[in-house]
């Protein structure tokens, strides 16, 4: 049986889609479960004469004109304060993310640090390459910082086999926008839950006059499976239970079937989305709502710049749903969300210097330039970051704050801790089913069914 890490290459510009490619010469029992073992003994460009650290560190979500910048001048300011210590920033291509990470394992190449997609970590701590970061964990502890974090899943998602092989510094949300306009000419008020979004979408969906009621990625790609995770929450779904065992086609089958049929009923039945959501992306839907011809939107934080620069008057008629209630009632009133990680390499010359870099990089108030650059599309994961005046002067990064940050889990809840999250992620196990019933291949609960077998296969390996 071939490993196939779960990964997530970029978005064309602002957005991350989630995914990887598969390699069929690793054998998934040794990569995932198993690891590398002490095979890899990685070297790096870590040390001169004069006993200066240089670091390499790979980014694969700052890698934008505007998030280059703002991250340049972040690196320039933790050179000033540590002197005997040099970055030196290698931008990944999201597609290439796990080419390039498994070459250089292979080449004895790695990067000292890297940030990249939320379960890396875990993935490459099950190869033997990661370097644990509990003493970050235990510092925070005492300093505060660990409670000052917005969610405990954005730690304890990295703590597998009683260490933690990454740490948190930012969080990406998946919102819902909708044209308050809209809904205002039809006496509408935003909806609150499964029922009343529903019919909001019916009763918005005007195609002569070129509205859809609703626009979502449906295409076989990563993107489709965060939202359809969202509906799983609200219908008391999930793929893991709070013990880390795999539940999405056993006991959560009814709920992640209903939660499905919901979905793609939007298409199949209500007939309220554009005929080609079958084949969208990440893009298709940010780019026609932008365009003013959805009702309501599924989309990242990203949309909120896109909507400043590209049409503010748009976005001045456009809100943030609150995350919407369903059959789970209050307590499945959640969202699928990605806390970020960065990680070291376990065989870096330099691994004192490494963590000394992502201590000072993961600090209250430290990334704000990259927040400014790209609003809504990165979100800090302290909460004194979160509610500035930054976020109060701009309506929909206000409205993102207050409707959808606080719902925020990641897409693992109420389980966390386990490497084959990542495969299942990366090779979108469960965007297949959105994908499937869309376009008629299956019913929702064959679709499940058979997603469930996958992913077995994946954890009994």
């Amino acid at each position: 049986m071939s490993v196939r890490f779960g990964g997530k290459p970029s978005r064309r510009s602002e957005d991350r889609e989630e995914g990887m490619v598969g390699f069929k010469d690793f054998d998934r029992r040794q990569a995932v479960v198993a690891g590398l073992g002490g095979l890899f003994m990685l070297t790096a460009d870590n040390a001169s004469a004069q006993a200066q650290a240089n670091l390499t560190f790979w980014t694969v979500r700052l890698n934008t004109p505007e998030l280059s910048a703002a991250l340049k001048a972040i690196l320039n300011d933790f050179e000033a304060q540590n002197p005997g210590i040099k970055i030196k920033h290698e931008p990944v291509s999201g597609n290439l993310v796990y080419p390039k990470f498994l070459t250089a394992i292979r080449g004895q190449t790695m990067p000292d640090i890297a940030e990249a997609y939320s379960y890396h970590p875990l993935q490459f701590a099950a190869a033997d390459q990661m370097e644990p970061m509990d003493d970050i964990i235990e510092l925070w502890k005492g300093n505060g910082l660990l409670a000052d974090i917005f969610s405990e899943y954005a730690y304890k998602k990295f703590l597998w086999r009683d260490h933690y092989w990454g740490v948190p510094y930012n969080l990406d949300i998946r919102p819902i926008y909708y044209r308050k306009d809209l809904l205002e000419a039809k006496g509408l008020k935003p909806p609150r839950n499964w029922d009343e979004f529903q019919a909001a979408a019916i009763a918005l969906n005007d195609p002569a006059n070129g509205v859809f009621g609703v626009v979502f990625p449906a295409g076989n790609f990563h993107i489709a499976q965060h939202f359809y995770m969202s509906f799983m929450f609200q219908a008391g779904g999930s793929i893991l239970d709070k013990d880390g065992n795999l539940v999405f086609g056993t006991t959560a089958k009814d709920a992640n079937v209903k939660a499905l049929t919901y979905l793609t009923d939007f298409a199949t039945k209500h007939k309220v989305t554009p005929p080609g959501i079958a084949s969208y992306n990440t893009d298709e839907p940010h780019t026609l709502y932008v365009q003013g011809r959805a009702a309501f939107g599924f989309g990242t934080g990203g949309l909120i710049s896109r909507l400043m620069k590209e049409n503010p008057a748009l976005a001045e008629k456009t809100g943030i749903l609150e995350v919407l209630e369903g059959p789970a009632g209050p307590s499945g009133k959640l969202t699928a969300a990605f806390y970020n990680p960065m990680f070291v390499w376990k065989h870096s010359p330099a691994k004192d210097a490494a963590k000394t870099f992502v201590k000072w990089f993961v600090q209250p108030g430290r990334l704000e330039r990259l927040y400014q650059a790209v609003p809504g599309q990165h979100w800090p994961i302290f909460k004194r970051d979160i509610n500035t005046d930054r976020v109060k002067s701009n309506r929909l990064l206000k409205e993102a704050l207050d409707n959808v940050v606080p719902y925020s889990t990641d897409f693992a809840y109420p389980g966390f801790g386990r490497p084959e999250m990542g495969v299942i992620d990366g090779e979108k196990m469960f965007a297949a089913p959105v994908n499937e019933v869309v376009v008629g291949a299956k019913t929702p609960e064959k679709a499940v069914l058979d997603a469930h077998e996958a992913m077995k296969k994946v954890f009994s390996s």
